[in-house]
């Protein structure tokens, strides 16, 4: 896979695809040692495992929202002096 642009096996649409797949996954995560012992001094197995599948499922919604270019619905406001709203305020 790691040669997908270059290699004959591939469709037109397959690399097209394999590339848009590439640049939504594009930053890996790695969650430090003393993060995840902190959690764990808070939170059992179980609520870890849920908590981690949250976050997962929200930053999945939000890589799919991204990718298409998907606005916010205004369900959820964030106050003005979030960081992300200061950001798009100066964008």
């Amino acid at each position: 896979m790691a040669d997908y642009v270059e290699n004959p096996l591939f469709t037109p649409a397959e690399r097209a695809a394999l590339r848009y797949a590439e640049e939504m996954t594009r930053a890996s995560v790695d969650v430090p040692d003393e993060v995840f012992e902190e959690l764990k001094r808070h939170f059992n197995t179980v609520q870890v495992v849920d908590l981690t599948a949250t976050v997962a499922m929200e930053n999945m919604r939000a890589r799919f929202n991204r990718a298409l270019q998907v606005e916010s619905d205004g369900f959820c406001m964030l106050p003005a002096h979030h960081p992300a709203v200061q950001k798009l305020a100066r964008d």
